[in-house]
């Protein structure tokens, strides 16, 4: 059993492994992470483990709560599948490479642009070559919301709607619509500038909120809520060989 964890930014979810496949996934706010006394799945110590932290909390006391020993920690000291031409790689967050890494896993030899729908959102190039290019980093869905509430004097909290229109007939409706087609725009163009510079692109989907938009955005789509959990499987394959 292979315990892979992906501790983001504002949820952890972690996957376990039985001979490459996937048996149990789970994703959660923190607070409820560590008010679980345990993991009823999780109730035999695993034979290996693999951690990507860009959370505020500790590695260890995450970890203190699978019941295992020792782990392998994802760092920007760890050896990757990939070229990275970032100009400052230390500065990269881990999730985008190892989102990166799950993509070129599968689907190798093409150029990849993979969009990461979290507390932001993260749009990444890795071309036919496997070197990861860079990227951009946007303000993610929630945060928009929030920032309109926030920032205004009587502009509403909404939550996002699977549902979207043209115009908003209420404030509401007017929030969700700018919030969510004004992401779905802005991917549309990116998907159509890196379409127009690079032959073969496979378009990739990930992260906790991308299912708000696979469904909206015209084009030939991998969504793979997984993709950092894959990435992370392969890293610590790659770097036990």
């Amino acid at each position: 059993m292979i315990v892979v964890v992906d501790a983001g930014n504002t949820n952890i979810k972690w996957c376990v492994f039985d001979n490459g496949i996937v048996t149990h996934s789970k994703r959660m706010p923190y607070d409820d992470f560590f008010s679980q006394s345990s993991f009823l799945f999780l109730s035999e110590a695993y034979e290996k483990a693999v951690i990507c932290n860009v959370s505020a909390y500790s590695t260890a006391e995450i970890m203190a709560k699978f019941p295992g020993e020792s782990y392998y920690e994802f760092t920007h000291a760890s050896k990757v599948p990939l070229t990275i031409a970032y100009a400052t790689p230390n500065t990269l967050g881990l999730d985008r490479i190892a989102a990166a890494i799950g993509a070129e896993l599968l689907s190798p030899d093409r150029n990849k642009l993979i969009v990461d729908f979290g507390t932001a959102i993260t749009i990444d190039f890795v071309d036919d070559k496997q070197t990861f290019l860079g990227g951009n980093i946007s303000l993610g869905m929630r945060a928009r919301f929030q920032a309109l509430h926030d920032y205004t004097g009587k502009l509403p909290l909404v939550e996002p709607s699977d549902s979207v229109g043209d115009i908003g007939r209420t404030t509401t409706e007017a929030i969700q619509n700018g919030v969510i087609l004004g992401i779905t725009y802005e991917i549309e163009e990116y998907i159509r500038l890196y379409s127009s510079k690079y032959q073969d692109v496979a378009i990739f989907f990930t992260g906790g909120d991308c299912h708000f938009f696979e469904k909206n955005i015209k084009n030939t789509i991998f969504a793979h809520q997984n993709l950092v959990i894959y990435g992370l499987y392969a890293i610590l394959k790659y770097n036990e060989a």
